[in-house]
């Protein structure tokens, strides 16, 4: 497939039947490219002159692996008006894990964002395999959660906590409020910002055929930034779905948490 970067990558794609699922769950379809590197380069080539800084050329690559990685997961999920997909993500795991834990996830209908939370919560605490509870309707999702005791919380990151109380809250929040929230949550740091001007002139001044060079990207100081300040992207799709997106370097429990801030949703 051609991405979005002008770059092409392979997929191996699985189809898996429910024999095969119930034997060995991976999830009844999934994309893996031939290489990490295919996604995430370990250089670019920039143009030269403007200006230069490890930050600059951080978010040059956190702007197009975002793109790349957000265009890859609609065209495989959602191609068309039919919702042949109605749940996937993006994970750097083996297995399907805590959606807040990906850097990516897709629904087919926006209403159903809040699902996020609510299969983070089933895995990480009863240990439920997210293939097999993404298909799961709202209303068995929320009766899975409200089985817990009261104050029951389960661990996400970094020390972060997600209760019972903050995920009933937003299975029962408007959805049109959890999203527009969300949205509100995708807003660029001050560190970002800084640097993002630079970034997107450099990054014309490449497609228009600019002298360029090769840039090293690996270095922690460059993966260091786009783990502090890569920002996220809520997009609504014209089929009525929505992804949220952020560089793999990230996951999208910090959205979330924010989002549930300004809800005023305990977390």
């Amino acid at each position: 497939m051609k991405l979005n970067s002008g770059s092409a990558i392979e997929l191996a794609v699985e189809c898996n039947g429910e024999e095969w699922e119930r034997r060995y769950p991976s999830g009844p379809l999934c994309a893996r490219p031939g290489d990490r590197s295919d996604l995430l380069p370990w250089s670019l080539r920039i143009a030269l002159g403007g200006t230069r800084s490890v930050e600059v050329e951080a978010a040059i690559l956190a702007m197009q692996v975002q793109q790349d990685l957000e265009d890859l997961m609609v065209r495989l999920c959602a191609p068309d008006a039919r919702a042949r997909v109605t749940a996937g993500a993006w994970t750097e795991f083996a297995d399907w894990g805590p959606p807040t834990k990906a850097c990516a996830t897709y629904h087919a209908s926006a209403a159903l964002v809040a699902h996020d939370l609510a299969l983070t919560w089933v895995n990480l605490r009863e240990g439920d395999k997210v293939v097999h509870s993404a298909g799961m309707p709202t209303d068995v999702l929320h009766a899975r959660v409200d089985a817990a005791p009261r104050g029951a919380r389960v661990a996400v990151e970094d020390g972060a906590e997600l209760s019972r109380e903050a995920v009933l809250n937003a299975l029962t929040e408007s959805p049109a409020a959890l999203l527009d929230a969300l949205e509100a949550s995708a807003v660029a740091d001050e560190e970002w910002r800084t640097v993002e001007s630079a970034a997107l002139e450099t990054i014309a001044a490449t497609k228009e055929g600019a002298p360029t060079c090769e840039v090293d990207v690996t270095s922690r100081k460059h993966v260091q930034f786009i783990e502090r300040h890569a920002p996220y992207h809520v997009r609504r799709l014209p089929s009525g779905g929505v992804v949220l997106a952020t560089h793999p370097y990230r996951t999208l429990w910090p959205l979330w948490a924010d989002a549930l801030f300004l809800l005023d949703i305990t977390s």
